[in-house]
C-alpha cells in the first residue's frame, strides 16, 4: 500500500499564489477584452456612417452618431471628404473611399486582437480552473492525513 505524502504548507501557498496571479491576469484579459468590444463597436458606427455618406449629397439632412445611442442633427457640407483619426489623437483629411478603407483594415486588426485575447483569456481560465483543483486536492490529502494522525 502507497501512502502519499502530506502536501506541505510551501505546495499550498504556491498553488494559492498561482490561484491570485491568475485570477489578476484573467481580470486584465477581460479589461482589455472590453476595451477591444468597446473600439470595435466604435469603428463600426463609424463605418456606417462613412457608408451612408457614399451615397448622400451636399446639403442633405443627417443623423451623426455621437455615442452612448445619441445623435445629432447636421448638414452635409462635403460629400467627399472625411476627417478620420490615424492614431494618438492626429487626424488627417481623407477621400470617403480612404476613410472606409482605413476604419476596415482598423476592424480587421482589432477582430485578430479580440480573437487572440479570447483565446488567451480561455487558457488562462482553464489554468486557474487547474490550479484551483489541485489546490482542492492538496487541502484534502492534508485534511485525510491531519484526522489520520489524530485517530
Amino acid at each position: 500500500m502507497r501512502f502519499m505524502s502530506t502536501p506541505s504548507d510551501g505546495e499550498i501557498n504556491r498553488l494559492a499564489m498561482e490561484i491570485q496571479l491568475l485570477e489578476a491576469t484573467l481580470s486584465v484579459i477581460k479589461s482589455r477584452l472590453d476595451l477591444t468590444e468597446a473600439t470595435l463597436n466604435e469603428s463600426r458606427m463609424a463605418l456606417e456612417t462613412l457608408k451612408a455618406l457614399e451615397s448622400a449629397k451636399e446639403g442633405d439632412n443627417i443623423l451623426v452618431p455621437i455615442g452612448a445611442s445619441s445623435y445629432i442633427f447636421a448638414k452635409i457640407e462635403n460629400v467627399n471628404k472625411a476627417i478620420v483619426g490615424i492614431g494618438a489623437n492626429v487626424c488627417m483629411e481623407k477621400s470617403i473611399k480612404e476613410s472606409i478603407d482605413m476604419i476596415n483594415d482598423r476592424i480587421a486588426k482589432l477582430e485578430q486582437i479580440k480573437s487572440s485575447l479570447q483565446q488567451q483569456f480561455i487558457q488562462a481560465s482553464q489554468k486557474l480552473e487547474e490550479s484551483r483543483e489541485n489546490l482542492e486536492r492538496l487541502i484534502r490529502i492534508r485534511e485525510a492525513g491531519a484526522s489520520a494522525r489524530k485517530s
